[in-house]
């Protein structure tokens, strides 16, 4: 009698086990907050320009929501392309593009949207040192750039 006890009871407690481990509840993606202060002087060589921006990258699962925000876009020059670039070897240095930005989707006023990303382009983010970059048609190496830094 006493043996049906303790199965009833470990029976019991595998059950309250495995209820808990239900993989039917959905696991919310851990979310990623980066953001980059935009300026002409962290260019390389660094440009005189009137933008700044800020931007803000918030990782969830392989997308990136980004919101960019630009002052000051000099007259006469339009935005030629966004990227976020690889890490440099030095960070006085430019780097290749890790992820570039689909056209027109960042204006002299900025932009927002959601971009996908690939888990080596993620894990290189998460490595640091990547960065920012908004190219214009002066400056074909870049307007304003600035570092991601994780929040």
């Amino acid at each position: 009698m006493r043996m049906l006890r303790h199965l009833a009871v470990l029976s019991v407690a595998v059950s309250l086990t495995v209820a808990a481990c239900d993989d039917d509840d959905p696991v919310e993606p851990e979310v990623e907050v980066y953001t980059a202060t935009l300026t002409g002087a962290n260019e390389t060589p660094p440009v005189t320009t009137t933008a700044t921006g800020t931007g803000t990258f918030t990782v969830t699962g392989n997308n990136i929501n980004y919101v960019i925000t630009i002052a000051n876009w000099p007259a006469g020059r339009t935005v030629s392309a966004a990227h976020i670039h690889n890490r440099p070897i030095r960070p006085d240095t430019a780097a290749g593009v890790l992820l570039g930005w689909p056209g027109g989707s960042i204006a002299t006023t900025g932009g927002s949207g959601t971009i996908a990303a690939t888990d080596a382009q993620l894990t290189a983010i998460r490595a640091g040192g990547t960065y920012f970059n908004v190219h214009s048609s002066v400056n074909a190496g870049g307007e304003i750039r600035g570092n991601l830094v994780p929040q």
